[in-house]
This record gives C-alpha cells, structure tokens and sequence, in this order.
C-alpha cells in the first residue's frame, strides 16, 4: 500500500474517534450551564445589535436538580420579549426524554435620551428652556411617561419640587394656566393688517401658546383657539 494511502486512513479513523468526544465535550455538565447558554443565545437575538438595550438573565439556583435535556431547549416558546418592560420571566422548556421546564427571570435596561431638570426647581415655578437638559435614563425604569423634547415643557409649572437631575414626568408638571373656565376674553380672528374681535367665554383653564375651547358670547359657537396672554385668544384657522 502506497504510504501516502495508509496515512489518509489513520487520519480518517482518528477523526472518527476525537468527533464523539467533541461532541461530548460540548455537552453542559449541568442543566443550570445548559440553560444558561440557551438564554445567553435567545437574548442576543432579541437585542439584534441594539447598543441601547442590555438584556440579562437571572442566575439559576444551584440546587436545582435537573436532568440535562437531550434535546434543544425551547425558550419562551418561541415568543419574543416585550422590550417595554423591565422585569419579565422567561419559559424555558424541555422536550426532551426527560421533560421539564422553568422559568427565569430577564431584566431590561433600554438607555433613552429623556429630559431632566438642570437646575432644582420650586413646587409651581414655571419652567423655562435653561432649566432644562437631556440625559441617558433607563427607560423601563421610568414609571410615569416621560418626555424627550425639551421644548415640549417650556411654559409648563412643576407640580412638586424637583432635584437637579431629575427625570421630568407627567407626574411632575402642571399647566400654567392663565385662563380658566368661565372667564371673558377676546377672540381674535385673522391676522396681519387686518384682525376681528369677538368676545368669548373660555371653557376650560389653559396657558400661554395652549388650545383651548372658547364659546362665542354672540353665536353660541364653541371655537377651537391658543392662548394669547390672559385677555386674549386667537381662533384657530382664523
């Protein structure tokens, strides 16, 4: 037999040999390291490259007495997590010839650029655009809504006293209302040269740059209109 024959055989018959003990090493010793890989899988799927997002799993209990499963585990059935929640549970299955399954707990950390206070703010200060700033928050941790334009504040009043830094919300803010129900102002139609004034009774409480409802004292109309100043008001489409 040609020598370089007998050694293409010797390299084929110890390939056949060390394949079943890689595959074996492969194999996790434990069902905690085998779920363990299984979610660290699942997760980086459903970061898909995400930078802002960071996904972790919950350690498993070292006293949990499993049998490794024979099969591939089947994580959350198939379903994806829901990436607006913070803190969920995970069902991971085995259908395998041992079955069983567990769930384990996966913790989301979504870094969104939200809008802080930049300075500490008094209960009913009204906020300017220097009061404001913009910083990276967790946003499955914020339990109110919170805002990502600054210019969306600016007119607002603070509810509560607020610490530098602090996430503004919904919970925090108030209008600063410079026309409340019942109270006559005028309507101001068109603009320009030429505008046409009307009186009007307001029908809800609003601030500077606000819509609100103004019923026409003459034609009983309810107008749509923004606030002028505490006196006026200006139709809108007008």
């Amino acid at each position: 037999m040609h020598p370089s024959i007998r050694w293409l055989r010797l390299v084929v018959w110890l390939a056949g040999l060390l394949a079943p003990m890689a595959v074996l090493a492969e194999v996790p010793e434990t069902v905690q390291a085998q779920v363990g890989q299984a979610m660290d899988a699942y997760l980086e799927g459903q970061g898909n490259g995400n930078e802002q997002l960071t996904l972790r799993a919950g350690r498993l209990d070292p006293r949990l007495r499993l049998k490794v499963c024979d099969q591939a585990l089947e994580i959350n059935e198939g379903r994806p997590l829901n990436l607006n929640r913070g803190r969920q549970t995970v069902k991971v299955s085995c259908h395998g010839s041992s079955p069983w399954r567990i769930f384990v707990p996966v913790e989301l950390n979504r870094r969104q650029q939200a809008v802080v206070a930049a300075r500490p703010l008094a209960a009913g200060e009204v906020i300017a655009r220097d009061d404001l700033d913009i910083a990276t928050v967790d946003a499955n941790r914020a339990s109110r809504q919170y805002y990502t334009d600054p210019e969306e504040l600016v007119g607002m009043a603070a509810t509560q006293p607020l610490q530098s830094g602090q996430l503004i919300s919904a919970r925090n803010l108030g209008i600063n209302a410079v026309v409340e129900r019942g109270d006559i102002v005028t309507i101001q139609i068109g603009r320009g040269g030429f505008v046409v004034g009307s009186t009007g009774e307001v029908q809800g409480r609003a601030g500077v740059g606000q819509r609100v409802r103004v019923k026409n004292t003459g034609s009983g109309k309810v107008i749509e209109s923004i606030v002028i100043d505490s006196r006026t008001v200006e139709a809108i489409g007008g």
